[in-house]
């Protein structure tokens, strides 16, 4: 038996054997590794090891078990299933005497589109079914009683990290987990927390996220007379340094462990621990019926892992548990709002949304609240007016994510909304049914692990064409919201549902304050009161406390008297979203850097104002090693371009290692993509280097001034030594066809193709 994922405590996929009766599988290891178009370094199409493990089963019987299964309409895993073409089989094609066993909590699905895509992949439909309540009731599972502990511990949230939370839907930075775990103040909370509740709790499991959190609650608690003991796994550190002298082996682990669950030591002596604290080790796979209670010290994005967590005191009277589980989640007071997982159900938080992501009033709030933070700060920035901040309705979006941290890899689906306003809902509308009858959109957008890169890359061109990126990119949240668009048709192959906000008009402060420009100061403020605690009415819900809405009303009056005497308000430009990082530590980037000269391999720019990244060659997902020899230097575009199908491609070679050309519709696709770089030369010379496998072009003549240059209207490509120039000269239209359309340069009649000795 073989447990594959991305996570360091499992087995890698290029290690299944033909031996393994047993692979327990991650989703997204899965699709990524049955069907692949990646090219070796000699452009061969590579076999996965687990393509070749199904191909050797083709003729056998196979059953197949799908976890989590109302996720298996999603594009990859559906396709991870079923496929979708002759050239990507899924597994019921490539396994005909198989056999498809779906689990899962929710069997039905609100969308039509995907519910008849969960009965295609499962044909039997349910063939049994239990409801939650009905297993609480027989005593199976036990009822979960949800309880909320304040922490009282602010948390600064910078741009990086909100973007991080909120947009890629990743969950805390080691950084910020490492500043929770080391508070002292915080710690002694979450020991108090059980001693006061001892009697209640009884035996406890403690979710904590640093071997040195784990030794510290358990002293603490060992002090207080609470039996406690810590598990926790590798650390990662030198085993002479004092981290790693803390390390614990496998061995001591299981007896603490065993300990617990039997109440006895190793040599069966009574020993019985009230409190057992672990870091990520009783997530998955452990079983103790006998606990009444978890504590979840910190808050997380992943509603997969937060259920794992419940899930330990999860078991009822029948299965050797209680008929409740106390549930008992510390929740820390972040400076901007982040959309946490919640629980499903529960006695106290059963009110709050169970999908991620923020309702549209809340977005609301949270749009007028960072900019009253941003006013506030800087009074030259202006509040917007009412229309500008305030939308017309939403488009909601469902969209399933890849996770695949290190230590998670699963898949998650996001329910999310994107906000129109009166100035943009047109350019929305234009823009959904272009996507929608976009008949050629690039099938990586309903890839649950798109590359944020390549997604940016993709997005920057269509939000030029159709929105004003000053005046619609409110928030900074037009890419974003434009890439959640996009992959909701990609994935549901339907458009987003429209909800119109019908009481928008209610709560424009611009017109309300026409009749509070007059009013004294006092007056004013009783007016605003009255306003703000007016029964029925929103605006608590968006400004959370009067302070808020009376720096917002404050504003609204302010553009008033500015109209009056024509003092018109300066704007502020929106902010990047900031890069994403490589695996590379810092000394192999710049080691790397210093090799390649500070250049991308493959279109050759070593502009220093341009921000290059270290590329593997040979991909993670293949074995590539992070090491310097599997590293390269490429600009963005290239990289992304490259990452398309994750081929294997070596740029500092350049002769191509290809025993044949490429199709000529390979051609075709590279010049289709979008031109992302304002230098044709620099565009051409990447799309033909990835057409050779290689860094293929030496030099490109051309000359874009000069009329009578004989560069102008006829260009001279010349290739490396051993490369063959009639690879291109056989698709010769094609490429001057895709400069006139793709790199402007519509005077271009011919082009000439020469190799260099």
């Amino acid at each position: 038996m073989r447990r594959v994922s991305s996570n360091s405590h499992h087995a890698p996929a290029s290690s299944i054997e033909l031996t393994d009766d047993v692979i327990i599988m991650s989703i997204p290891t899965a699709i990524s590794n049955l069907n692949t178009n990646a090219l070796d370094g000699f452009g061969k199409i590579c076999k996965t090891a687990l393509r070749e493990y199904v191909e050797h089963y083709q003729d056998s019987e196979f059953f197949v078990v799908i976890d989590e299964a109302h996720h298996s309409p999603a594009y990859g895993c559906r396709n991870l299933l079923i496929g979708n073409s002759e050239s990507k089989p899924g597994l019921r094609t490539l396994l005909p005497k198989s056999q498809f066993l779906g689990l899962t909590a929710t069997p039905t699905h609100n969308d039509r589109a995907i519910r008849g895509w969960l009965w295609d992949i499962f044909k039997d439909k349910v063939i049994y079914e239990a409801e939650k309540a009905t297993l609480i009731a027989q005593g199976i599972l036990a009822r979960p009683n949800y309880i909320e502990v304040p922490t009282g511990k602010k948390v600064e949230v910078d741009d990086k990290l909100f973007y991080s939370l909120t947009r890629q839907h990743k969950d805390l930075p080691e950084s910020i987990i490492e500043i929770l775990a080391r508070d002292k103040d915080r710690n002694n909370l979450i020991v108090n927390a059980y001693v006061k509740n001892k009697e209640k709790y009884g035996k406890t499991i403690i979710f904590a996220d640093r071997w040195f959190q784990c030794v510290y609650l358990k002293e603490k608690l060992l002090e207080k007379g609470i039996q406690a003991d810590a598990i926790y796994s590798h650390i990662g550190a030198d085993p002479g340094s004092e981290t790693g002298s803390n390390q614990r082996d496998a061995n001591k682990n299981q007896k603490i462990l065993e300990r617990f669950k039997t109440g006895k030591d190793e040599y069966g002596n009574d020993a019985p621990l009230d409190v057992l604290i672990n870091v990520r080790m009783l997530t998955e796979g452990a079983d103790v019926p006998s606990v009444r209670t978890v504590f979840l010290t910190r808050q997380t994005t992943s509603s997969i892992l937060m259920t794992q967590m419940i899930g330990r005191a999860l078991r009822g009277e029948k299965a050797g548990g209680g008929s409740e589980a106390n549930i008992v989640l510390f929740f820390d007071e972040w400076e901007r709002l982040i959309d946490w997982a919640v629980p499903d159900g529960g006695d106290t938080v059963d009110n709050k949304p169970s999908v991620k992501g923020y309702f549209p009033l809340e977005y609301i709030s949270i749009c007028l609240v960072e900019e009253l933070a941003r006013h506030i700060k800087n009074p030259d920035i202006p509040l917007p007016p009412f229309s500008a901040i305030f939308p017309v309705g939403w488009y909601q979006t469902d969209v399933v994510y890849a996770n695949t941290d290190g230590q998670t890899d699963s898949m998650e689906s996001f329910v999310e909304f994107v906000m129109a306003y009166e100035h943009n809902k047109d350019k929305f509308d234009d823009f959904i049914e272009f996507i929608s009858n976009n008949k050629n959109l690039d099938d990586e957008w309903a890839r649950e692990d798109l590359s944020e890169s390549w997604c940016q890359s993709q997005i920057e061109p269509w939000a030029a064409q159709y929105f004003d990126l000053e005046a619609d990119n409110f928030g900074n949240k037009l890419y974003a919201d434009l890439a959640r668009l996009v992959r909701h048709v990609a994935q549901t192959e339907e458009k987003p549902s429209y909800y119109s906000f019908a009481d928008r008009w209610r709560y424009n402060l611009d017109n309300l304050a026409e009749a509070w420009t007059d009013l004294s100061f006092k007056t004013l403020k009783e007016e605003l009161k009255k306003e703000f605690s007016s029964p029925g009415s929103l605006w608590k819900t968006f400004y959370k406390t009067f302070s808020r809405f009376e720096t917002a009303a404050s504003a609204a009056i302010m553009r008033i008297l500015d109209k009056e005497t024509g003092s018109p308000p300066p704007t502020t430009p929106p902010t990047t979203p900031p890069p994403q990082s490589t695996s590379f530590t810092p000394e192999q980037k710049a080691q790397i850097v210093q090799r390649d000269g500070y250049r991308c391999l493959c279109c050759g720019i070593d502009d220093r104002r341009v921000r290059l990244q270290v590329d593997h060659i040979t991909p993670r997902m293949f074995g590539g090693p992070t090491v310097i020899e599997n590293g390269q230097l490429l600009c963005q575009p290239c990289n992304s371009t490259k990452y398309v199908g994750t081929h294997e491609i070596n740029f500092r070679q350049t002769q191509s290692p290809l025993e044949k050309s490429k199709d000529r519709i390979e051609l075709q696709n590279l010049l289709s993509k979008p031109n992302n770089d304002n230098n044709p030369i620099r565009s051409l010379t990447r799309v033909i280097n990835i057409f050779y496998h290689c860094r293929a072009v030496k030099a490109i003549d051309c000359d874009f001034t000069n009329r009578r240059s004989p560069h102008y209207y006829v260009w001279t490509i010349h290739l490396h030594k051993g490369n063959d120039p009639d690879w291109l000269l056989s698709c010769k239209n094609d490429l001057i066809a895709g400069i006139h359309q793709k790199l402007g340069c519509a005077y271009l009649q011919d082009i000439q193709i020469c190799v260099s000795e």
